[in-house]
């Protein structure tokens, strides 16, 4: 069994999808997701390396390969991808596009700046948080010294 957890890439925190977000391994058998991966990589002579962000252990891909060319997918996390998750993505997918359809569509000056639409935008709940762990000093919790020797 595999845990909630061990579904999201160690990086970015989301979760591994068979599209987009394929878990792929290194050579130190630790699993992050393939854009995480190729953000990761560094060229040197045209060789790519990718320093694992858990163990330190390098894992190079060799001249024309690619990080999916050269990299197994994790068997076990691939096996354990909801489909859920697979419509989810589908859904994401088709709100990036009604997105790029409502930002084509001539906007307020006021709403040129944010390029996200307010009905799209994720409330904060910030706020509400830090009233709820305000901490209140009463004057016995004051320390006062005994001496100023």
């Amino acid at each position: 069994m595999v845990l909630f957890e061990d579904q999201e890439c160690g990086v970015c925190y989301l979760r591994y999808t068979r599209i987009e977000r394929v878990p792929r391994m290194l050579h130190c058998n630790h699993t992050f997701c393939t854009p995480c991966l190729e953000t990761m990589g560094l060229h040197y002579s045209g060789l790519r390396t990718i320093r694992c962000p858990l163990c330190r252990q390098v894992t190079c891909v060799g001249h024309g390969f690619s990080l999916q060319g050269a990299l197994y997918v994790n068997a076990l996390l691939w096996d354990n991808i909801s489909d859920e998750a697979e419509e989810e993505e589908e859904q994401t997918e088709q709100g990036k596009d009604e997105a790029q359809n409502i930002s084509s569509i001539k906007k307020a000056p006021s709403q040129t700046d944010c390029p996200v639409p307010k009905l799209k935008r994720p409330k904060l709940r910030l706020p509400s948080f830090l009233k709820k762990k305000r901490c209140f000093r009463t004057p016995a919790d004051r320390i006062m010294p005994i001496s100023n020797v």
